[in-house]
């Protein structure tokens, strides 16, 4: 897989329109989730397009020294910020799970709502490190060269994101 990766990386660098195609549906449902979770769900779609544009843009940069998909996530962040600065908006809650399985409509609405609203109330660097972490599954080391911070960095800003989402659980509860 990771040679055919390579390759499919490869002809994309030389212009080659099918391997473009073939790498957007590799990775469009991973950075739409991850821009949904980071921008809402009613900008994700178009987000995922700017996305991979400035991917194909900049595809001749990729040098392969780190994992494509943590360059991959870098430039997805980096839009998802830009795009929050531009809306200046907190990000609308989701009506249901980005691609879920089904676990019954219900609960997989309510634990979306839960956790959107939850997330909203952690600053953006304790956001991006969790959804990174927790959601998309990167390890430390991934998640810090994503972020391009220290994996120290990343292991504080997780522990204060945790700490912060407990204690607002913890006032929902309490009513």
């Amino acid at each position: 897989m990771a040679d055919d990766l390579a390759q499919i990386i490869a002809d994309c660098q030389v212009g080659d329109r099918r391997a473009q195609r073939r790498l957007y549906e590799r990775y469009h449902r991973t950075i739409y989730r991850l821009a949904a979770r980071l921008v809402g769900q009613g900008d994700a779609a178009d987000l995922t397009q700017e996305v991979f544009l400035r991917v194909f843009a900049r595809i001749t940069s990729f040098q392969g020294k780190a994992a494509f998909f943590t360059w991959l996530y870098r430039i997805t962040v980096n839009e998802c910020l830009r795009h929050r600065n531009r809306r200046r908006q907190p990000t609308e809650s989701l009506t249901e799970e980005p691609l879920a399985e089904s676990a019954g409509p219900e609960r997989v609405l309510e634990q979306a709502d839960l956790l959107e609203r939850a997330l909203d109330q952690l600053d953006r660097p304790l956001r991006l490190a969790f959804v990174l972490r927790e959601v998309e599954g990167l390890s430390y080391q991934e998640i810090a060269q994503v972020l391009e911070i220290a994996p120290g960095t990343v292991a504080s800003q997780l522990a204060r994101a945790r700490a912060s989402l407990q204690a607002y659980l913890r006032r929902i509860e309490q009513g």
